[in-house]
C-alpha cells in the first residue's frame, strides 16, 4: 500500500516528488505551504496518433469558418464574455479563428492552434482571403495524409508542394489586370464587405484619392453613409486654446488665407520671445500665422489671446502632429516640403529667435539646408490654413515639384523596405498627406453595434482596395485558382517521381476547394460545378443567380496578392504541419492572449 503524502514544511518549496509505485506518466506534484499549486506532467504523442490528431483541430476550425466563404454565407455566433452581451456574430474567417482557443481535446487542439495562427497573420496583413487559405489548407493535410498512410515521404511531399506551388503563382501573375474606375473598384469592394451602399461609397472614393491617399472613416451621426473630400492635408492636432477659434466664419473653426508657418519642435515658455517674430511679420506685410510647437506656456497663450486686432493679424497655435519624437520629426520634415518652411529643432539648438537673425522676405526658398546662405528665412507659407479643435490643415500653392517628388520617393522607398506593418501604414499616411488626396467617410446607422460593424468592415476594405490598386485584380469565384490546376503539372506525368505525382494531384484538388465551398454555401452541388467543363477562360458560376458568366464582367473580381498570400499561407503551412511527427503537451503551459 502507497504512504500518503506529508505537507512540506511552511517556509520551503519542496522538488517535485512522486507517488510511491506511480507510474512515470503519472503527474509530479508541487506543494508550496503545503498546498498542491500545480500538477506537472508532460504529455509525447507520436505517430500515426500525431497527424490524427492535429488533423481533428484542423477540421475543427475550418468546419466554423467554412461557411463564411462566398456572397452567399452564413455566420458564426461567438458567445461574449460578459453575461449581459448578445453573441457576436462574424463572418470573417480570421477573426471567427481567433475567437476560437482552448479546445477540450488538448492534442487536437495544437492542430488548431497551428491553423489558427496561420489564418490570423493571413488576417492581419491582408484583411481578407483567411477562408479561402483554410479550405485549401484543409484540403492540402487530408489528402497528404493518405498519401503519407500509403507509405509516402513527408518531406519529400513537402518539397514538391513548394515548388508547384511556385509555378501556379507564375499562372496567377499572367492573369492579373489592373483594376479600372469607380465601377470596378466599387464591384470588388462588394465582393468583400458585402454592403452595396458601403462598397459604391468606397469605389468612389478610391477613384479619387488613389492608392495611397487619404481616408478618414469616422462614426456619423445620421442614418446614412456620407462622404467628401478635403482639399490639403490634414493632421490630428487641434488649436492650443478654443478661443483662438472665435471671430471666424464658422463655429470652431477658423481659416487664414496666405499665411506664414514657423514650424518646430520647441517648447515656447516666453512671451517675449514670440513678440519679435509678431513684429517682423507685420512688417513684411503677413495677415496671419500658423506656430507649430512642442508646447506652449499659459503666458504664451495668453498672449494671443489677448490681441486686439486678429483682422489685421491672427496667430493661432498648435501642437506638434505625433506622439514620440520619430514621428514628430517625420511630421514636419512634410510640411516643411509643403510649406517650404525650415522646422526649428531643439536637439540641433533652435530658438525661437533663429529665424529673425534674416528677416527678409516672406517665403524665400524651399527645403534646403540649414547651411545654404542664400535661405532668407526659416518661415513657410500655404495659401490656405484651417484650424478646428482635434486638427489642423494646410493648402499648398507650392510649383517645386522636384522636390515633392524626390520627398515621395524617398517614402516610396521606405514603404518597400519597412518590415513593420505599424511603420508601413505610417509611411503610407504620410504619402497621403502629401499627394493632397483627402477623403472623410460618415458611417451612419441607427443600431451602435452596426455602426461599429460598418466602420470594422469599411477599414478592412479600403485595405484590400489600395493592394488592388497596387498589385491588380483576378477572377473571383475560386475560378482563378481553378484555371491553375494545369500549372503545376500534369499528375498522370510518367517522368515524374511518386512524391511530385502526389503533390500535383493533391493540389489539383486543393484549387478546387474554394469553389465547391462556394457552391455549396449558396446551395449548388457537384453538378453545378460540371458545368464550367469546356467554358471560356475567366468563366465561373455566379452563385447569386446560378448562370455560368464572365467573372470579371460580371463584378467578381479578388485581389491578386490577397489570392497569392492565402495560396501561399496555405500551401506551406499544411507542408510544415504533414511534417509533424511528435506532439509534446505540457498539462500547464503558459497562458497568452496572442493568437
Amino acid at each position: 500500500m502507497s504512504r500518503p503524502l506529508e505537507p512540506q514544511s511552511a517556509n520551503s518549496i519542496s522538488k517535485p516528488i512522486r507517488r510511491t509505485g506511480d507510474s512515470p506518466s503519472r503527474p509530479y506534484i508541487k506543494f508550496f505551504r503545503g498546498r498542491i499549486v500545480a500538477r506537472m506532467t508532460e504529455r509525447l504523442v507520436f505517430q500515426p496518433e500525431t497527424s490524427l490528431s492535429l488533423q481533428r483541430g484542423i477540421n475543427l476550425i475550418v468546419d466554423a469558418i467554412r461557411p463564411t466563404l462566398g456572397p452567399v454565407t452564413r455566420t458564426v455566433a461567438v458567445s461574449q464574455a460578459l453575461d449581459n452581451k448578445p453573441p457576436e456574430l462574424l463572418d470573417k474567417g480570421g477573426l471567427i479563428a481567433r475567437r476560437i482557443s482552448d479546445l477540450p481535446d488538448r492534442d487536437a487542439d495544437m492542430g488548431a492552434m497551428l491553423l489558427r495562427q496561420m489564418l490570423w497573420q493571413l488576417y492581419e496583413d491582408c484583411g481578407d482571403g483567411s477562408a479561402t487559405a483554410a479550405v485549401i489548407f484543409q484540403s492540402i493535410y487530408n489528402d497528404g495524409l493518405q498519401y503519407l498512410a500509403a507509405g509516402g515521404n513527408a518531406m519529400r511531399l513537402r518539397e514538391h508542394l513548394r515548388l508547384c506551388l511556385n509555378a501556379i503563382l507564375r499562372a496567377l501573375d499572367d492573369m492579373t489586370q489592373p483594376v479600372a474606375g469607380k465601377d470596378q473598384l466599387a464591384q470588388l469592394a462588394e465582393c468583400i464587405c458585402h454592403d452595396r451602399e458601403l462598397a459604391e461609397k468606397l469605389g468612389e472614393i478610391f477613384d479619387f484619392i488613389g492608392e495611397h491617399g487619404q481616408l478618414d472613416v469616422r462614426r456619423g451621426h445620421t442614418r446614412f453613409i456620407e462622404h467628401d473630400y478635403m482639399k490639403g492635408m490634414y493632421w490630428r492636432r487641434g488649436a492650443v486654446s478654443r478661443a483662438m477659434l472665435r471671430g471666424g466664419k464658422e463655429q470652431d473653426r477658423i481659416v487664414m488665407n496666405d499665411a506664414a508657418i514657423l514650424l518646430g519642435d520647441l517648447d515656447i515658455e516666453n512671451p517675449e520671445d514670440l513678440l519679435p517674430v509678431v513684429d517682423m511679420l507685420m512688417r513684411a506685410g503677413a495677415k496671419a500665422l500658423l506656430l507649430v510647437g512642442a508646447s506652449f506656456s499659459e503666458n504664451v497663450i495668453n498672449l494671443i489671446l489677448n490681441n486686439k486686432k486678429p483682422e489685421k493679424f491672427r496667430i493661432v497655435a498648435v501642437k506638434t502632429p505625433g506622439s514620440t519624437d520619430d514621428e514628430r520629426r517625420a511630421h514636419l520634415s512634410d510640411m516643411a516640403v509643403i510649406t517650404g518652411a525650415i522646422p526649428l529643432f531643439k536637439a540641433a539648438g533652435d530658438t525661437l529667435s533663429t529665424p529673425v537673425s534674416r528677416p527678409k522676405a516672406l517665403g524665400g526658398s524651399s527645403g534646403a539646408a540649414r547651411s545654404d546662405a542664400r535661405q532668407d528665412t526659416y518661415f513657410g507659407k500655404a495659401k490656405q490654413v484651417w484650424v478646428e479643435r482635434t486638427m489642423f490643415g494646410l493648402v499648398s500653392d507650392r510649383d517645386n515639384q522636384a522636390e515633392l517628388t524626390e520627398h515621395l520617393a524617398d517614402l516610396l522607398e521606405q514603404v518597400e523596405c519597412a518590415t513593420d506593418k505599424d511603420a508601413e501604414a505610417f509611411y503610407r499616411e504620410r504619402i497621403g498627406k502629401i499627394l493632397g488626396g483627402v477623403a472623410i467617410l460618415r458611417i451612419g446607422d441607427p443600431l451602435p453595434t452596426r455602426m461599429d460593424s460598418r466602420i470594422a468592415s469599411a477599414k478592412e476594405t479600403a485595405k484590400s482596395l489600395r493592394r488592388a490598386l497596387s498589385d491588380g485584380i483576378l477572377p473571383g469565384g475560386g475560378v482563378a485558382l481553378l484555371a491553375c490546376r494545369d500549372a503545376a503539372g500534369q499528375a498522370d506525368d510518367k517522368t515524374a517521381d511518386a512524391e511530385q505525382r502526389a503533390a500535383q494531384r493533391i493540389l489539383a484538388r486543393a484549387l478546387e476547394a474554394p469553389l465547391r465551398a462556394i457552391c455549396l454555401n449558396a446551395g449548388f452541388d457537384a453538378a453545378k460545378i460540371a458545368e464550367l467543363d469546356g467554358a471560356a477562360r475567366g468563366c465561373g458560376i455566379d452563385v447569386r443567380c446560378g448562370a455560368v458568366t464572365d467573372m470579371v464582367d460580371s463584378g467578381i473580381i479578388d485581389v491578386a496578392s490577397v489570392v497569392k498570400a492565402a495560396l501561399r499561407g496555405a500551401v506551406s503551412g499544411a507542408g510544415m504541419a504533414l511534417s509533424i511527427d511528435v506532439l509534446l503537451r505540457h498539462a500547464t503551459p503558459e497562458e497568452s492572449y496572442m493568437p
